[in-house]
């Protein structure tokens, strides 16, 4: 049996798979149809009191830094754009799904990568930030299905200080699977975008992806901010691959936390 057939074998018998929240299943479909605009998506939001409460208040952060004060859901689109708008949606309704218990460092996680792949793609021009965005923030939904299979077993992966590389062995060699198999199964019973399915299917191994920039960018960002960090631990000849040159890492990685903490103190 391959790895692919023993993690659906696995997610089979789990008893409840979880769904895709209902405003991103609407707010996707809105984005895949070409008659859809701006009116459509406000009037998405709008249905859902705390979505439209917490967009206003992210709008109105020094995140996004606009000098004015935005009351309006309408107003709020038409300043970031329907693409930073939707990422602003899938921030806010994929949070109680990362932050089950024991988990509040997966979210926080999924955040500063977010933040970090929005931030490195737009400052090296390297592919689309708010594409980037998505990417980095749904990289390691995986683990909430391992979590799922096994939690007291998982507790310990979620708290691991092995790089990257080396946690995903460990869980291979516990679980018969990992986190971006699961994560990958997820993707497609959610019918996310190619781009997004590659970036949790190949973001430890980008090379193996048909199109490896994206993945490789969420390979790098995610190693860069893990809690701790060591320099050598991310791939500086797949950050060549993708045009990608770091001057000073650790400088990169200030930055980025700094705008991540932004952003944590508007959704906490």
């Amino acid at each position: 049996m391959d790895e692919n057939d023993k993690t659906i074998e696995l997610i089979n018998k789990l008893k409840d798979i979880p769904a895709m929240p209902n405003v991103i299943v609407k707010v996707l479909k809105l984005m895949h149809s070409e008659s859809a605009g701006a009116p459509e998506l406000a009037a998405v939001i709008k249905c859902d009191q705390a979505l439209c409460t917490k967009i206003l208040s992210l709008i109105n952060s020094a995140y996004y830094g606009f000098g004015k004060q935005i009351t309006s859901v309408n107003m709020a689109i038409s300043l970031l754009g329907l693409q930073k708008t939707k990422n602003i949606i899938v921030t806010v309704a994929m949070s109680p799904l990362l932050s089950f218990q024991g988990a509040k460092g997966l979210w926080e996680h999924s955040i500063n990568t977010a933040v970090g792949c929005e931030y490195v793609a737009e400052k090296y021009k390297l592919m689309n930030p708010d594409d980037a965005f998505v990417m980095g923030f749904m990289h390691d939904i995986g683990k909430v299905v391992l979590n799922l299979i096994d939690s007291e077993r998982y507790q310990g992966f979620l708290t691991s200080a092995l790089p990257p590389n080396l946690r995903i062995e460990d869980e291979r060699a516990k679980f018969d699977t990992d986190h971006a198999s699961t994560g990958s199964f997820l993707a497609v019973r959610w019918q996310l975008p190619e781009i997004i399915k590659d970036s949790i299917r190949y973001h430890h191994v980008p090379l193996k992806a048909k199109e490896y920039q994206g993945p490789s960018l969420v390979n790098i960002v995610d190693t860069i901010v893990q809690e701790n960090f060591e320099e050598d631990w991310y791939d500086k000849e797949l950050a060549k691959m993708i045009n990608l040159q770091i001057e000073d890492v650790n400088s990169l990685r200030d930055e980025i936390f700094y705008r991540s903490k932004i952003l944590f103190n508007e959704l906490s």
